[in-house]
C-alpha cells in the first residue's frame, strides 16, 4: 500500500514525527494532565481544563505565523518548534505553580504549531499525482497518534505519575533527535519576500476562498465537534451502553476511518474530486442521521462504522480541495490559515452541541450535525467548483 505512494526516507521520517508528537501531546493533555494535576498536584478540574485548552488554543493561534515562517526558512522553524515544546514539557514537569503551567502550555502549543504544517506541505505538495492518497496517509498517522496516546498511557500510569511524565519527555527527546535529520526545504528561494499580511490578503480576497472554501471550513469541523459533548451522554443514557461498550464503539468508528483513509485517497486520485467529496458528505449525513432511529446495539455499531468510512472519504477529499486552492509557493502558510479557520468550528461546536442537547434532546445535536453534512453535500454538488478552481489564479 505504501509502495504505490512512492515515499522516500524523508517522507517516512515526517510521518513518524507526526505520529510520535501527536501521540505524546494527546496522551499528555487528554489523559495524563487531568489526572496528574488533580490527583498529584491537587489542582481543580477547572484548572486542569484551562491548561489543556490553552495548549490547543495557542497552537491554533500561531499556526498561520508558523506556516509563513516554514515557507520562508524551512527546517529551522520545525526544529525550533520541537525544541521549544521540549523545553515547555520539561518546565511542566518541574513547576507546581498554576500560572506557570498555563504559560508553559501556551509555549508548548506555540512549538507544536509547525509540526502538522511541515508534514502536510512536504508529504502532499501542490501538483503531486498521489496527493489525495498522501493526505490520507498524513491523517492516518495523525489519527493513530491521537487515538493510541490517550489510551496507551493508561498502561504506563501504574508506574506512577513521575515515571510516566519522564517517559513522555523521553519520547519527545526521541522526536527531537528525529527532526534533526529530516530535511524540510523552504519554498521561497531568492524571490521577493511577501509579508504575511499580504499573503493572507491574496488568499482571502479570492472568489474561490470566499464562496467555495470559507463556509465549508467552518461548517465541516462544526458538524463533527458539536457531537463531542453529547456522545457520552447519548451512548450511556439513551442507548444504555456501559463504559467498555462505549469505548469499543468509538474504537470501531475510529478504526474504520483510519483503515479506509489511504484507499479513499486513491479513489480521489482517480475520480472527480467533486463526486467523491459530495458522496462523502451525503453518506455521512445519511448514516449519522439514521443513528437516533435505532437502539439495536448491532445496528448502532454498523452505523458508526459506516460513518467512520464516510468520514474517511471526507477527510482526504476535503483537504485535497483545500490543497488545490493553496499557492505552491505558500503551502505551509495556506495550510496554517485553513487550519486556524477550521479551529474556529472546533471551538464553537461543543458549546452549540451542548446547547442543542439541553434545549431539545441529545438526538437533536446528531440530527443537526447530519443536516449540516447534507447541506454541504448539496452545496458542493451543485456549485461549479471545478470552474472556480480553474480560474483561481
Amino acid at each position: 500500500m505504501f509502495n504505490s505512494l512512492h515515499l522516500n526516507l524523508r517522507d517516512f521520517g515526517l510521518i513518524i514525527l507526526l505520529f510520535l508528537t501527536e501521540l505524546i501531546r494527546s496522551a499528555l493533555f487528554l489523559t495524563f494532565w487531568p489526572l496528574y494535576s488533580v490527583n498529584f498536584l491537587g489542582f481543580s478540574v477547572v484548572a486542569a481544563g484551562v491548561v489543556v485548552s490553552t495548549q490547543y488554543l495557542s497552537e491554533t493561534l500561531f499556526k498561520i505565523a508558523a506556516g509563513y515562517h516554514l515557507d520562508r526558512y524551512g527546517r529551522p522553524v520545525l526544529v525550533t518548534g520541537v525544541l521549544v515544546s521540549l523545553a515547555a514539557l520539561i518546565g511542566l514537569y518541574h513547576t507546581e505553580t498554576q500560572w506557570c503551567m498555563i504559560l508553559l502550555a501556551a509555549i508548548f502549543g506555540l512549538g507544536f504549531a509547525p509540526v502538522w504544517l511541515a508534514v502536510i506541505s512536504q508529504i502532499a505538495p501542490s501538483g503531486h499525482p498521489d496527493r489525495a492518497s498522501r493526505i490520507g496517509l498524513v491523517f492516518m498517522a495523525w489519527l493513530l497518534g491521537a487515538g493510541i496516546g490517550p489510551v496507551g498511557i493508561n498502561f504506563i500510569l501504574p508506574w506512577g505519575f513521575a515515571n510516566t511524565f519522564q517517559m513522555l519527555i523521553l519520547l519527545w527527546i526521541m522526536a527531537t533527535l528525529l527532526v534533526l535529520f529530516i530535511p524540510v526545504p523552504s519554498k521561497n528561494h531568492g524571490g521577493p519576500r511577501i509579508s504575511l499580511m499580504k499573503q493572507l490578503n491574496q488568499i482571502a480576497s479570492k472568489e474561490w476562498f470566499v464562496k467555495l472554501l470559507l463556509p465549508g471550513m467552518f461548517l465541516q469541523t462544526l458538524a463533527a465537534s458539536l457531537l463531542l459533548p453529547i456522545l457520552p451522554l447519548y451512548a450511556t443514557q439513551i442507548l444504555g451502553l456501559d463504559s467498555r461498550q462505549y469505548g469499543l464503539l468509538l474504537t470501531c468508528g475510529g478504526a474504520a476511518t483510519v483503515l479506509f483513509l489511504i484507499p479513499m485517497g486513491k479513489l480521489i486520485d482517480r475520480f472527480s474530486l467533486k463526486a467523491v467529496l459530495t458522496t462523502g458528505f451525503t453518506l455521512s449525513a445519511i448514516f449519522l442521521g439514521t443513528v437516533p432511529f435505532t437502539h439495536n446495539l448491532t445496528a448502532v455499531f454498523a452505523l458508526v462504522i459506516l460513518v467512520g468510512i464516510s468520514y474517511a472519504i471526507i477527510l482526504p477529499s476535503w483537504n485535497s480541495l483545500l490543497a488545490e486552492a493553496i499557492p505552491a509557493e505558500h503551502q505551509a502558510t495556506g495550510w496554517g490559515l485553513f487550519s486556524t479557520l477550521e479551529g474556529l468550528g472546533i471551538a464553537t461546536g461543543p458549546a452549540l452541541g451542548g446547547f442543542i442537547s439541553g434545549l431539545i434532546h441529545p438526538a437533536g445535536a446528531i440530527f443537526f450535525s447530519a443536516m449540516i453534512l447534507a447541506l454541504m453535500g448539496l452545496f458542493y454538488f451543485f456549485y461549479p467548483m471545478d470552474c472556480l478552481l480553474n480560474d483561481r489564479e
